[in-house]
């Protein structure tokens, strides 16, 4: 076979080079219909994977609506929209000139493109579909816009048809709710009909851990529905394709070089081969076989970037967790080996949010606690917290008969108690009674003598601003010379605790979606025998890196 053209980037300002791993290659050249991927932490699911087949579909379906979901809408605010932010940015695209976040798109004076040719003229095409409210919506400037919602608010994406739907972190997102989303996975056949993309579907996620409540394992259903030789062709025609691209590129740069009729034959033949290549490649995306893929990988896809010493980090912890976050293998955990055996579906509850008063947010909005339904701003609140790495704190009310977790708030180094108090603060700025029971390990009494004990410093925090204002708030210090309680008399109790059979404690309800980490960190303790036998608590999850302590370390639980 006769040696390729290839393109030469050097002082070329048309050609960018960026990175990708191999998976996110792969996967941008075959651009299925659906798209359900499990892959490790770190593997650049949504930055690299899920970004790249948004801005595909903004060129292909220019003005079509598309939704993405997360399970709840802190989670997207907080780890979704920015990872999808930064993906567009790291591929250029620019705030305010691709792309505007819940804003009307807009219009340019014949001043300001006075002197420029129409295809230069600065615009945003219009949306085919009607937005109504521009809140939690992003508008590109072809017309292609994104409606961001979460399960926990199903309003926030009910009453409209969308062409696509895009999902990260599927793992958690029931299967009967994921499943009315795409219910509305419908119309506009006209004007997108002839896309790949339309009425497809695109989730990722890490390993499902199935033996934890809450997170499931339906995306494993399309592993049936993949068609492994339909997919190697449109493989093997994308690359052809990729190759006849760089020949008609290296063409026509010859020809505009010397403006010869044999190069301008040969730029034209060039492009003539480039156009039946790709018309074949999408052609061949449409048909039913090509449709679907699933794919399983591990973090090492991602090896170039996250370097050699981050996996052994992970490997070191000798952690059950490496297994599945890591390598992307099916976890196994017996209920025998959990700390809190007993905890189960009942003890959690997936309506605490006012759906009316939570959908009247934005994107850039931070909720308060008007949108807890079971709270009750005339009555004091309690709160646990546990000092460390990450600093916890749990928010609860208890109406003598229930125990509700209301709410959850965490810091990472190098943020401490300061914006530990602020966060509480903001979002209980509308509480009523400003009374907080605090309950503490003990370690909070550490230094008390010396003034510069823990359970003080956050009580300052929240009692006062950080301008040394004050908030109104009285912090009640609940654990004031306090005894150690041995993990041993912790998991006797929280079996009882759990099981609900003794009527004089209270039951436990904890709110889904609001307590999030307090859920995983209950879910996926472990137990461990000391030296004597005796049953403890696996606390080597508080080792691992500060970003994966919220969703995996036993620190919630602690407080």
């Amino acid at each position: 076979m006769p040696s390729r053209s290839k393109i030469k980037t050097a002082g070329k300002p048309y050609i960018i080079e960026v990175f990708m791993n191999w998976l996110a290659q792969f996967l941008a050249m075959i651009l299925p219909t659906n798209l359900s991927l499990v892959a490790g932490r770190g593997s650049a699911k949504t930055t690299e994977i899920q970004v790249e087949r948004l801005i595909e579909m903004i060129y292909d379906m220019p003005g079509a609506p598309v939704a993405w979901v997360a399970d709840t809408f802190t989670n997207l605010q907080a780890n979704v929209l920015p990872m999808v932010l930064e993906g567009l940015e790291r591929k250029d695209y620019k705030e305010g000139v691709h792309f505007i976040i819940e804003k009307e798109p807009p219009k340019f004076s014949d001043k300001e493109c006075e002197g420029l040719p129409e295809w230069l003229k600065p615009h945003f095409w219009k949306p085919f579909n009607k937005i109504v409210s521009y809140k939690r919506t992003i508008i590109f400037f072809t017309g292609f816009n994104i409606t961001f919602g979460s399960l926990d608010r199903p309003a926030s994406l009910a009453g409209r048809s969308y062409v696509h739907v895009f999902g990260d972190e599927a793992k958690y997102f029931p299967e009967e709710k994921i499943a009315n989303l795409l219910k509305a996975v419908r119309g506009y056949r006209v004007q997108f009909g002839h896309s790949p993309f339309y009425r497809g579907r695109t989730f990722t996620t890490d390993m499902p851990n199935t033996s934890n409540a809450g997170e499931y394992d339906w995306i494993f259903k399309d592993m049936k529905n993949m068609d492994r030789k339909m997919v190697m062709t449109i493989y093997k025609t994308a690359l052809i394709m990729n190759e006849a691209t760089q020949e008609f590129i290296t063409a026509r740069e010859r020809f505009m070089e010397t403006h010869s009729d044999e190069d301008r034959k040969e730029y034209k033949n060039k492009l003539r081969t480039l156009n039946r290549w790709r018309s074949d490649w999408y052609e061949l995306r449409k048909l039913p076989k090509a449709r679907t893929v699933f794919l399983v990988a591990s973090s090492y896809v991602n090896v170039d970037i996250l370097s050699l010493e981050y996996f052994e980090d992970a490997m070191a912890t000798q952690l059950s967790d490496v297994n599945a976050a890591i390598l992307s293998m099916p976890p196994k955990l017996e209920a025998g080996m959990r700390f809190y055996a007993n905890l189960g579906e009942r003890h959690f509850y997936d309506d605490g949010n006012i759906l009316s008063i939570q959908n009247s947010f934005g994107l850039l909005e931070q909720e308060n606690c008007t949108v807890l339904r079971h709270l009750n701003p005339r009555r004091a609140l309690d709160a646990g917290m546990d000092f460390g790495n990450m600093n916890s704190m749990i928010v609860a009310q208890d109406d003598g008969h229930t125990l509700r977790c209301l709410k959850t708030f965490y810091v990472l180094p190098p943020a401490y108690l300061r914006e530990l108090a602020d966060a509480f603060l903001a979002y209980f700025t509308q509480h009523e009674e400003k009374t907080l029971n605090l309950y503490y390990d003990r370690a909070g009494n550490n230094y008390r003598k010396q003034k510069e004990d823990l359970a003080s410093k956050i009580k300052a925090a929240i009692e006062k601003d950080g301008n040394g204002r004050s908030t109104g708030w009285t912090v009640i210090l609940k654990s004031k010379f306090q005894g150690n309680i041995a993990q041993a008399d912790e998991y006797v109790f929280m079996q009882e605790l759990l099981s609900g059979r003794n009527k004089r404690l209270p039951a436990i309800l904890i709110d889904t979606y609001n307590c999030r980490p307090l859920k995983a960190s209950l879910e996926g303790a472990k137990t461990r025998k000391t030296d004597k036998g005796i049953i403890a608590k696996d606390k080597r999850s508080e080792k691992l890196a500060p970003e994966r302590l919220p969703m995996e370390s036993t620190n919630m639980s602690d407080a």
